[in-house]
C-alpha cells in the first residue's frame, strides 16, 4: 500500500469519526437547524414592522433560517455594494424592502443589461408600490422571473371613496418626492383616478438642496401653498421621504386645518394624518414570508402569484379628529380603528 493511499484512508477515517461534527454537517439537509437556509435580505430604512413580520412568521413556522440583513439607510447608492456582495454569498433566497431596494436589486424585467443585478438567486420583494407600472414584474399572476413578491398599497379608487364615506371633497392636495419613482407613479395613479372620480388634485413637489436632496424645510411652505389653493384634503401617498417626515407635514395641515388621508399606516399611528386605508405593513411581511418559506421549500417564484393581504384596515386618528372637529360618522365606527 502506498504512503498516498495511507494518507488518504486516514484523512477519510478522521473525518468519519463518531463525535467529530463534519461529516453530521456536511449530510445534514438543506432546511434544518444543522444546515438552515441562507437569506440575504436588503431594507431601505431598519428593520422596520415589515422586516418583522417576516422574521416573526418564519419563526412561528419554525423555519430554519439565517437572516442577513444589509440597512441602506436611506442612501440607495449603497445598494449596489450589498447586490455585488451577495452575488458572492450566494444565499438561497434574497428579500428587498421597499421599491428603490427592489428596482437596484432585481432591475426591471425588460432590463437590456441585467449585469447589475440579482437574476439567477430567487427573490422575494415587499413594500413595493407599483411593479407593474415600474416594470419590476410584467404581470401579477406570474413574474415570468426568479422573484415574487407581496403589494401593500390599496387601490386608490378604494381609498379614495373610503375617504370619501367619511366627508365630501372636490379638491385634493399632494406633496411629493420627484426624485422616488413610486411616489411620481402613485401621483399619476392618482391623476387618473380623480379624473373618472370627479375631484381635481392640486400638486406640489418637494424641493431640493444644493446637493439634489430632497429637503425638509420645504415641506410647511408647500402645505401652506394647498392650504391657500384651498384644497378639501391633503393626500400622503407612497413616499418614503414625506413618511420619514410625516410629523412636519401632517402637523402644518393641522395648522391649516386641513385633514391629511394617508396611504400607509405610519403617518395615522405615530403622527397627525387624520385616516388612511392600509394593509398594515406586519401583516406585509408576514405574507411576504409565506411567499419566501414556499420558494425555500422549492416552488418556483415565478409561479407564486404577487398579491396584497385579504383583509385592509381603516385607521382613524381621533385626537386629530377632535382638534380638526371632523367627527367620523355612525357607519364607521363599526369597522375603523381608532387610534386614541
Amino acid at each position: 500500500m502506498t504512503r498516498l493511499l495511507i494518507a488518504a484512508l486516514i484523512t477519510l477515517a478522521l473525518w468519519l469519526v463518531p463525535g467529530d461534527g463534519r461529516a453530521q454537517r456536511a449530510a445534514a439537509p438543506k432546511g434544518t437547524h444543522e444546515n438552515p437556509f441562507k437569506i440575504e435580505m436588503i431594507v431601505f430604512r431598519g428593520c422596520e414592522d415589515g422586516c418583522r413580520g417576516f422574521r416573526d412568521f418564519l419563526a412561528s413556522r419554525k423555519v430554519p433560517v439565517e437572516i442577513r440583513l444589509h440597512d441602506a439607510a436611506t442612501d440607495a447608492n449603497r445598494i449596489p455594494g450589498f447586490v455585488a456582495e451577495i452575488k458572492q454569498r450566494r444565499p438561497d433566497l434574497v428579500v428587498t424592502w421597499g421599491t428603490t431596494t427592489a428596482m437596484r436589486t432585481f432591475g426591471p424585467f425588460d432590463a437590456a443589461d441585467t449585469s447589475p443585478f440579482i437574476t439567477d438567486i430567487p427573490g422575494v420583494f415587499m413594500i413595493v408600490a407599483a411593479p407593474l407600472e415600474l416594470k419590476l414584474v410584467p404581470d401579477l399572476a406570474s413574474s415570468r422571473r426568479n422573484i415574487t413578491g407581496t403589494l401593500y398599497l390599496v387601490p386608490e379608487a378604494v381609498q379614495i371613496e373610503a375617504a370619501q364615506s367619511y366627508f365630501g371633497f372636490s379638491r385634493v392636495g399632494v406633496i411629493y418626492t420627484a426624485t422616488e419613482q413610486n411616489s411620481v407613479v402613485n401621483v399619476q395613479q392618482l391623476r387618473e383616478t380623480g379624473k373618472r372620480m370627479g375631484f381635481q388634485v392640486v400638486e406640489r413637489t418637494v424641493a431640493t438642496d444644493k446637493d439634489g436632496k430632497p429637503d425638509p424645510a420645504s415641506i410647511p411652505r408647500l402645505v401652506k401653498e394647498l392650504a391657500a389653493e384651498r384644497v378639501d384634503l391633503i393626500y400622503q401617498g407612497a413616499d418614503t421621504f414625506l413618511n420619514i417626515n410625516r410629523v412636519a407635514l401632517t402637523e402644518e395641515a393641522v395648522r391649516s386645518g386641513i385633514p391629511v388621508f394617508a396611504a400607509g399606516e405610519a403617518p395615522v399611528r405615530t403622527a397627525k394624518a387624520l385616516m388612511g386605508v392600509v394593509n398594515q405593513y406586519y401583516v406585509v411581511g408576514q405574507l411576504t414570508a409565506l411567499k419566501a418559506e414556499q420558494v425555500l421549500r422549492g416552488a418556483r417564484p415565478e409561479s407564486i402569484p404577487i398579491e396584497a393581504p385579504k383583509r385592509f384596515s381603516f385607521l382613524v386618528n381621533l385626537p386629530v379628529a377632535k382638534e380638526l372637529k371632523l367627527y367620523p360618522p355612525m357607519k364607521l365606527i363599526r369597522f375603523a380603528e381608532f387610534i386614541q
